[in-house]
C-alpha cells in the first residue's frame, strides 16, 4: 500500500493529533463527531460523521407539530444553512446558506430575534415584504448542531418562542445521544 500521509506519534493517553491541514480540508471542528472503525486487514479508519441528516430527520416531527401551533412558517438550520421547513415562506430559505451573523449566533448559543428580516444581509426577500423572524440554538450539553426559527408576518408570539425554545431542548437532547 503506498501512503503519502504525515505521521503522528500516540501520546501517553492513546491519543493522535490529526493535522490542521487536514482538519481544514475536512472542516473539521472541535467537537465534532468522529467514527473511529478498524478494517480486518489491521488498517484503523477516521471517519467525520454528518449529523445532518440525523438533524434532518429528527426535526420532521417538530416542524409539523410547530407549524400546526404557530401562524408562521418554521425552519430547521445547521450550523450552515437551512435544511428544511414548514409553511408558506419556506421556499425562501430551505437550501440557502445562513447569513454570517445569524451563523456566529447560533454557534454562540444566542437565541436571536428581528422585526424585519430584509435587515438581514444575505437573505433574499422579495421588496416591500416585512417579516419577523425569531430562532433558538439546538444545542447538547457541549455541542452546538443547528437552530429552530419562526417567521411571522407580524411580530413573533411568545407562545412562539416557547415552543421553539422548547422544541430545541428536546431535539438537541435527542442528538447529544448520538
Amino acid at each position: 500500500m503506498k501512503t503519502n500521509g504525515i505521521i503522528r506519534k500516540v501520546d501517553g493517553l492513546g491519543r493522535v493529533v490529526i493535522p490542521r491541514e487536514y482538519r481544514k480540508l475536512h472542516r473539521i471542528s472541535l467537537g465534532d463527531p468522529m467514527e473511529i472503525s478498524c478494517l480486518e486487514s489491521g488498517e484503523i479508519v477516521l471517519r467525520k460523521m454528518d449529523m445532518t441528516l440525523s438533524l434532518e430527520e429528527l426535526s420532521v416531527g417538530a416542524l409539523r407539530v410547530l407549524a400546526e401551533n404557530t401562524e408562521g412558517t418554521v425552519l430547521v438550520s445547521n450550523l450552515e444553512k437551512w435544511l428544511g421547513g414548514n409553511g408558506a415562506d419556506k421556499g425562501m430559505f430551505i437550501g440557502k446558506d445562513l447569513p454570517g451573523e445569524i451563523r456566529s449566533r447560533i454557534s454562540r448559543r444566542e437565541d436571536y430575534s428581528v422585526f424585519d428580516v430584509t435587515e438581514i444581509k444575505g437573505l433574499d426577500v422579495k421588496p416591500g415584504r416585512k417579516l419577523a423572524m425569531v430562532s433558538e440554538p439546538i444545542a447538547g450539553d457541549s455541542d452546538v448542531f443547528g437552530a429552530l426559527f419562526v417567521v411571522r408576518t407580524d411580530a413573533v408570539s411568545e407562545k412562539d418562542i416557547a415552543l421553539i425554545k422548547t422544541a430545541a431542548v428536546i431535539l438537541g437532547n435527542s442528538l447529544q445521544k448520538f
